[in-house]
Order: C-alpha cells, then structure tokens, then sequence
C-alpha cells in the first residue's frame, strides 16, 4: 500500500501502471506499480522517506516574519501534507505574505483557494489580520 497522500494507484488495460494524484490531476506511469509510485514521487518532489526536499525558509527571516515562516513550515504544511503539500514564506513587508505553496499544491487548480481560505485564514487566527493582511501567491 502507498504512502502517498490523495494518490491513486491502478493498473491499466495494457498492464502497465498509473499513479494519479487526485487533487491536482498529476499523472505518473509505470511499468510496475513500484515505477508508477516513484515516479509520482518525482513529480511531487518527494523522496523515498516522503520527505520533500525543499529547504526550509525560515532561518531567512527574523522577528515575526521567522514566526510566520516557522508556522507555515510546521502546522500550514502538517495540514497540506493530507494532499502531499507544503508552505514556505518567500517574502513578508507591511502585512503581505508572499507564500509558495509545492509538492502536491504546485500547479493545483485549487491552490490560490486553499491559500486565501484556508492558509491565509490559519495565519490571520495565529498572528492577527493586523500582521497578516494578505497573502500573494509565489509561483
């Protein structure tokens, strides 16, 4: 059974493999279901541990901008991981967060809603809608 959060693993007509990620419609194939897996893998960034290897963003910033960087990288991120994603502050000035969402949100249909209605939302309640009065996304 995969690891792999929201992704779906069948096996084709042809007796090859695909490996769908159901949130952002991301598809992988394989020969095997092993290559399929691996293969979505790649695709999301992640590595054999279902680590990303994306570098943490928050020894960057000091004050409250670290404090938000921190927060999107631990609970933002535990809570885009239920569909292989993650948060990482790219910029903060006057209360505008610039957030680049990866893994499984790169490229999601659904990234600029879950940003402004769920990750903006976490920030506001933890930080205030004083500190954060906007997010932008960072492609």
């Amino acid at each position: 059974m995969s690891d792999l959060q929201s992704v779906v693993i069948s096996s084709k007509a042809d007796g090859s493999w695909q490996a769908t990620h159901v949130p952002s419609g991301k598809v992988a194939h394989g020969l095997t279901k092993d290559e399929a897996e691996e293969a979505m893998r790649g695709l999301l960034g992640l590595d054999e541990q279902g680590s990303f290897g994306e570098p943490l963003t928050s020894s960057q910033f000091s004050g409250q901008a670290q404090d938000i960087a921190v927060y999107l990288e631990g609970p933002v991120s535990e809570m885009l991981a239920l569909h292989s994603g993650f948060a990482r502050l790219e910029a903060y000035e006057s209360g505008m967060a610039h957030i680049r969402l990866g893994g499984g949100c790169s490229g999601c249909p659904s990234s600029t809603m879950t940003l402004v209605n769920g990750v903006q939302q976490m920030l506001q309640e933890k930080f205030g809608e004083e500190a954060i009065t906007d997010v932008i996304p960072v492609q």
